[in-house]
Formats: structure tokens, sequence, C-alpha cells
């Protein structure tokens, strides 16, 4: 394995990982398959990630079960991580971001209380970065030192941010409507960029092709199962926040959790942390999980929609019959999904929870920016404000009460795509200086 500028740690893998399986047809595969999807479902066997939770519950100690790990930051909660690095390093060590009470929002909205996880502050700006960290992670434990993913943005970004502190060369097949601020983030931390002249969809499935033909590390949240872990780092440390480290009770847990959605990976992390956290004995019981889409993108929305109230209990195949492909059009870039590649799992993640999906039109989103910054001090993106957005929709539609609480994941920091912000503003004119 090259690595031209530094000899990173060590990676180990969790005993307690068992491997994956298809939640399509049932296949199991062990930690050493070097699989991404199931070989015989193809590209819709999406791959879910297994535990041993039972030998996890008797390893944690009581008193402290995720306490501080070499690597730092996120890799706490390495016991429900497939591998963790042996050391810290500035590639892979990021998280601890913080869980804002935000007050004056919720009075605002009419809530009992108002939770926002903050994840703009990470190297990127983005919650994405988690998943790169868990992807450069396990490349370098597997030897790969060339990552590629496709992305509207974020994904990108994060992969160019920390495989250039990791010293690995990364690949980037990124829609021709991808931010030009985006874009330049990516080529100035080296990153090799690949336009493709169509969608993020077919910019995807360019890059399935390339990572098969070259052999290079998937950074692809939709289609490697193990980043997905990464985000549930996330939730996991919400979780943690508001149960004094799961030692203090379940009382400022929220009802509802509030998580914007493209390919469907950020919401299934949290439906997953969730259920985890339950299971392990750490908390009594699971928030609901609402997936929320741009009008414009919005595939889960409208096939959860028209399936009913029986949604949550579609099985495999009727859910991927359920879900309609379309063409995106949504001023949230990294939201504008029309083929969401994680459907099955978001749609399982959900129904457990007994949450749901909401669909909101860009100008919901553009106010829930504005209300984010002017009400609770932070700057989102778009597809960040879509959490929040979503959270008005659903006060509207009685899903949610005066009484709840409520928390929304912000997962991209507005300054990766200003103009947006700038539509929602009027810039003073000047005034005639002192003479």
């Amino acid at each position: 394995m090259n690595l031209p500028h530094e000899r990173l740690p060590r990676v180990r893998t969790n005993p307690r990982w068992q491997g994956t399986t298809c939640l399509l047809c049932g296949r199991e595969y062990g930690p050493g398959d070097r699989v991404f999807v199931c070989g015989d479902c193809g590209v819709d066997g999406i791959l879910d990630v297994r535990l041993d939770l039972e030998a996890v519950r008797r390893d944690l100690p009581a008193d402290d079960p995720f306490g501080v790990h070499p690597a730092g930051g996120m890799w706490r909660f390495a016991p429900l991580l497939p591998v963790a690095p042996e050391a810290a390093h500035h590639c892979w060590t990021l998280g601890g971001t913080p869980a804002v009470e935000a007050g004056r929002l919720a009075a605002h909205l009419g809530l009992a209380g108002l939770v926002i996880k903050d994840d703009t502050g990470l190297p990127s700006a983005s919650l994405k970065d988690r998943a790169a960290a868990l992807a450069i992670a396990h490349a370098v434990g597997l030897g790969i030192d060339h990552l590629a993913c496709a992305s509207t943005g974020n994904a990108a970004a994060s992969l160019a941010v920390l495989a250039a502190r990791a010293g690995l060369a990364a690949t980037i097949f990124v829609p021709r409507t991808a931010p030009r601020a985006k874009l330049a983030q990516l080529l100035l931390h080296g990153a090799r960029v690949i336009p493709v002249d169509g969608t993020y969809d077919q910019a995807f499935d360019l890059s399935i092709r390339e990572i098969d033909r070259n052999r290079w590390y998937s950074r692809n949240c939709a289609h490697n199962p193990l980043l997905v872990e990464g985000k549930k780092t996330a939730a996991l440390e919400l979780a943690a926040a508001l149960t004094d480290d799961f030692q203090g009770g379940d009382e400022r847990l929220p009802d509802a959790v509030f998580v914007p959605v493209g390919d469907g990976c950020i919401v299934s992390s949290v439906g997953k942390a969730f259920g985890e956290l339950k299971a392990l004995g750490l908390i009594g019981r699971m928030p609901r999980i609402y997936g929320v889409q741009a009008a414009g993108a919005a595939p889960l929305a409208e096939g959860w929609r028209m399936a009913g109230p029986g949604a949550a209990e579609f099985l495999s195949r009727q859910v991927l019959a359920a879900i309609p492909r379309l063409v995106p059009r949504t001023l949230a870039d990294s939201i504008s999904v029309g083929i969401p590649r994680n459907r099955l799992k978001a749609w399982r993640n959900v129904a457990r929870s007994g949450g749901g999906f909401l669909a909101v039109s860009d100008e919901a989103i553009l106010e829930a920016i504005g209300l984010l910054a002017e009400k609770a001090g932070i700057f989102a993106e778009p597809s960040g404000a879509a959490g929040l957005a979503g959270v008005v929709a659903a006060r509207e539609k009685g899903l949610i009460s005066a009484t709840d609480r409520v928390a929304v994941m912000v997962t991209g920091h507005g300054l990766k795509d200003p103009e947006a912000a700038l539509g929602r503003v009027r810039i003073p004119d000047p005034v005639p200086p002192l003479e």
C-alpha cells in the first residue's frame, strides 16, 4: 500500500462484527467477504452490518459504556462499529459535535423542547465526514490506497478533505449540477474530479462501474454498508448527550427525530443507532424517526404516502415496488436524488420506529434556513435545513404535538451553498461615510 505522506496507525476489526446480511433475500456474508451488495440480488441487494449485540452488551462497563477511545472522537463508539483505528490521526479523529438546546426556536414552533444535532463544525462542514472517516479506516485496514464515490457535493467534500489528510488518492464523480463552490473544495484538496453530463443517479452508476473495474474502495454510502455505521455515530452522540452518557434516564430523549433524506443513508443510521441502544438496554424507548425529502426529489415520501396506513408492514420487495423513480428537481443539491440507493434500509428503519417520510417544498426549506440562523444561530445549507422544514410540516399535520420534545439533524453548513441564503435576504444599500 502506498502512503506517500505518512504512515497511518493500524486499524483493527471489531471481533463482535459478524458480517453483513442482504435485506432483500437474507443471504449472509462474513466480515472477510469483500462485497458491497448481494451477489444474488445485485444492486438492489443492499447489505446491513450485523453485530453480536448480546456480546457487546456483556463487554460494556455499566458505569461508563462508551469511554475514551485511543483514536478519539466518534471512535468512542467502537464497540458498535465494524472497524476502529488503534490511535488518533486527523484523517479520522472527528465527532463530538454539539447537541444544541434551541429554546427560542422551540417556543416559536410551539414545542416542549427542540434539540439540534449540529454537524456543521466537522472538517468538511458536513455529517458525511463520519462516513468518510470510517471508509478511510477500513480502506487502510484492507491495504487499499484509492477511494472513490459519486456525490452532489458533501460526500465528495468529506472524501477529498480526509483523503488529503491521510495521503490517499480520491476520485469523485459529480453531476453537472453540483455547486461550483463544492467543486472548488474537491479540486483544492487534490481529488480527481470527473464531471458527468447527467444526474446524480447517472454519476452514481458510472462510479460503481469504475470502482469495480479499478478495485478502488467504494465510499458510496448507499453501496458500501459499512459507511452507514460511521454516520450512526451522530445519533449515538445525540443520545449520549441527552442521557448523561446513558446514566441519567430517558426523560430528555426526543420523542421524534427529523432527518434530511437523499439516498437514505443518514436516516437509516439514525434509526439503527437508537435501535441498537435500546437492544443494549442503554435507553428504554425509541424516538419516532421522520425522513424529510425535498418535494422535487421525494420518491420515499411519495411511496410512503401511496402505501397508506400499511406502509410500515411492507416486505422488502413491496418496498422496492412502492418507491417511484423520478428526475429530481430541487435547490437542495445534497438530497437531490431520484433513485434512493439505500431506500430499503431507510424504509425499514423508519417503519420500525413508528415514524414516516415527509416532503417539503424548496420554499419551506429556505424558510427553515432563516429560522435556524435567526433563532438558533446555526447556518445550514438547504439540505441541512430540510429536517427543520419537516418539523414545521409535521406540526401542521399533527404528527407532533406541543408536548413533544423533538431533535433535528443539521447535516451541512450554509457556506457550502451561500447562493441559496442570498435569495432570502436583501443586501442593504450603502450609507455615506463620515466626511
